[in-house]
């Protein structure tokens, strides 16, 4: 038995013969196509953009250069890109925005607290959220809704939240010093104090009130007026408390201006994030257009209208020769 041959010439007279059929099928895909766009719940997805600022041109360095003067640009590197990128695929960042956001009353899929509803937040929000970095260094996040304001309103909240943590990031070290230092300065108060009543009470007892301490060495002593039995070992002990006294002072001096700088530095004024546009609500929906919807569900009911009607074709002539 010899194979029917289905050339094509039988295909293009196939499709001749049952034309009317096919022309059929593919406007009944493209009506489906338009009904299911109408039915379709619309999505928003809204977008904001922000430039990185580089985290040392508002350190205390840079704020209280005194020595050298270097160069700081004002945008932050790829290294400082990386970091933006880590943090807006952390869990700890996801669950701030979602709880900022009330998640629980968007979606309503529990309380917040529940394992179970807190973890489909976070996969709804890690399905919707999106954040790209460009070749200029700019990143930009987006979160699709269907509600356009609520769109917006990640998008927005994911910048701020991811500008908060970014900036924590860095002024915690320097509060974290300055909580350091201070203690140091207290403990500086107690024995500067300590060091003060010793010097009072020797001078008072021995009468000796000029300025004898080494330390001070633009300061020109002056004349010493008594004497007798350990009035030499007083001047010495006292040159020697003196010189340690002074010592502390200067080191508490100097603490307190570190603290001043450090603060400066962490001040909540200087942002880390340049925002460049703020997310708004959009004004149409995202995906497909009903025109691109039509067309592609048209082309698949021409297609595979045409296949099934070349299948039949063939089956037919096959089953002819069959028999």
């Amino acid at each position: 038995m010899t194979t029917p041959s289905f050339d094509l010439v039988d295909v293009i007279r196939t499709i001749q013969k049952q034309k009317r059929f096919i022309i059929v099928i593919t406007v009944a895909a493209m009506v489906v196509g338009g009904l299911f766009y109408a039915v379709k719940k619309k999505k928003y997805k809204a977008d904001a953009t922000f430039f990185v600022n580089n985290p040392l041109y508002g350190d205390r360095n840079t704020l209280f250069r005194s020595t050298e003067t270097r160069y700081v640009d004002y945008f932050g590197g790829d290294d400082d890109l990386d970091k933006i990128t880590a943090l807006g695929n952390a869990d700890t960042v996801k669950d701030r925005i979602i709880r900022r956001c009330d998640f629980d009353k968007i979606y309503k899929f529990g309380d917040m607290n529940n394992d179970t509803a807190h973890a489909m937040y976070m996969s709804t929000f890690a399905k919707n959220f999106n954040l790209k970095r460009s070749e200029y260094k700019d990143i930009t996040v987006s979160y699709i809704a269907y509600d356009p304001k609520t769109a917006a309103g990640v998008a927005n909240m994911a910048e701020d939240v991811l500008e908060e943590t970014f900036r924590q990031y860095y002024t915690s070290m320097k509060e974290g010093m300055v909580a350091s230092i201070h203690s140091k300065v207290v403990q500086l108060d107690s024995t500067i104090k300590v060091l003060t009543d010793t010097l009072a009470a020797m001078r008072d007892k021995y009468g000796i009130y000029s300025i004898i301490s080494p330390a001070r060495q633009n300061v020109i002593s002056g004349d010493m007026k008594g004497g007798g039995k350990g009035y030499g070992m007083a001047v010495e002990e006292i040159q020697n408390i003196e010189s340690v006294k002074d010592q502390l002072v200067s080191d508490r001096a100097h603490y307190i201006s570190v603290i001043n700088e450090f603060s400066a530095a962490a001040n909540s004024s200087m942002t880390y994030l340049k925002v460049i546009s703020r997310a708004t609500p959009p004004t149409s929906p995202t995906g497909a257009s009903l025109k691109m919807i039509v067309l592609v569900a048209g082309c698949l009911g021409l297609f595979f209208s045409i296949m099934y009607v070349l299948m039949i074709a063939y089956y037919r002539k096959l089953n002819a020769v069959i028999r």
